[in-house]
């Protein structure tokens, strides 16, 4: 049975003991729906763990429960599965580690182990031990501590910030007044989405970008026509705008690959006969698409829009000249 199954049961059986009335073998049995000798071997395997499981007869009946006084839970209830969640939420925050946002998620992760008692610090280490998240190409935040204390503020009490903020291919940064409606987490990057008051449009500054922010004494109210989802709904990663009708395809090979996963909301995967599948979507921004397709090389065919099938052949053949150059 795999480990995770195990905990979960055995975390399971730790709350229905912990119940006022206790429960008998069969019960038990149903409701963790094993067998009579697996709900023998859990109970056996949480007094050897040191929890104080003790076996009372009723009216001829046994039934099995914590000794009097006895918490096995935190005033705080929280199922398996919850916890599971929250350390899978760690590993997914990790590019955002030395800044406020993680070490809040560590403060709170340090109380709940607190909270337990003594006797189920085991269930705690056990995940450590069986959950882990990677990432790839993360981003360093560390230095973005102060920033994002202020940005934090005005996003959940709606102040104006004034943002120093620099650009890629630019040397000085430039200072621009943001209301800043929210912060967007996204491929492993931390970005602030706003209404920029010098070009009266929504925004996104790379945070790591931004050098230094101010509140300003100054409340702003999200209009209502405003909604997120709907917003970048036309965005395949960042950037959004008048979405265009893409159509790639890909071989036989990448198939697989590419219907196991969500690309766009807009998408459409129509298979072929030969393997190989039609991947449609409707995307605003060409180069976003442009740069994800380059990663799957002579597996991937643009069909449309022209103009993206161009950029395609144009960075081709642009490295092929490199590379022929380069190796003279």
């Amino acid at each position: 049975m795999p480990r995770g199954d195990q905990l979960t049961r055995q975390w399971r059986l730790v709350q229905l003991l912990a119940g006022r009335t206790g429960r008998t073998l069969a019960q038990l049995q149903a409701e963790l729906a094993v067998t009579k000798r697996t709900v023998q071997r859990d109970l056996a395997d949480l007094q050897s763990a040191g929890f104080p499981v003790i076996s009372e007869p009723r009216n001829g009946t046994i039934f099995w429960h914590f000794i009097e006084g006895f918490r096995a839970e935190a005033a705080l209830s929280m199922t398996l599965a919850e916890m599971m969640a929250l350390y899978f939420s760690r590993g997914l925050l990790k590019p955002l580690q030395g800044t406020g946002l993680y070490d809040a998620l560590e403060s709170a992760m340090h109380k709940i182990g607190s909270a337990l008692p003594a006797h189920g610090h085991n269930l705690l280490n056990a995940l450590a031990e069986g959950i882990h998240v990677s990432s790839f190409g993360t981003k360093d935040f560390t230095r973005s501590t102060a920033v994002l204390q202020i940005l934090m503020k005005g996003v959940l009490h709606h102040y104006t910030v004034e943002i120093s903020h620099t650009v890629p291919g630019y040397d000085e940064p430039v200072l621009r007044k943001v209301d800043p409606y929210k912060l967007w987490f996204v491929n492993d990057g931390l970005y602030l989405v706003g209404q920029d008051h010098r070009s009266h449009e929504i925004r996104v500054f790379a945070v790591q970008r931004i050098s230094n922010a101010t509140a300003m004494n100054h409340r702003f109210e999200i209009p209502e026509s405003f909604n997120f989802d709907e917003f970048t709904n036309s965005a395949f990663q960042l950037v959004w705008g008048e979405p265009q009708h893409v159509v790639i395809r890909f071989h036989a090979d990448q198939a697989p690959y590419l219907k196991e996963r969500t690309w766009h909301s807009s998408q459409k995967i129509i298979e072929q006969e030969d393997g190989s599948i039609i991947l449609e979507m409707d995307i605003a921004d060409l180069d976003e698409v442009k740069r994800w397709l380059l990663g799957f090389g002579a597996s991937a065919e643009v069909v449309a829009p022209p103009m993206l099938r161009t950029m395609i052949v144009n960075d081709m053949v642009s490295a092929l000249e490199m590379y022929n150059h380069s190796g003279k």
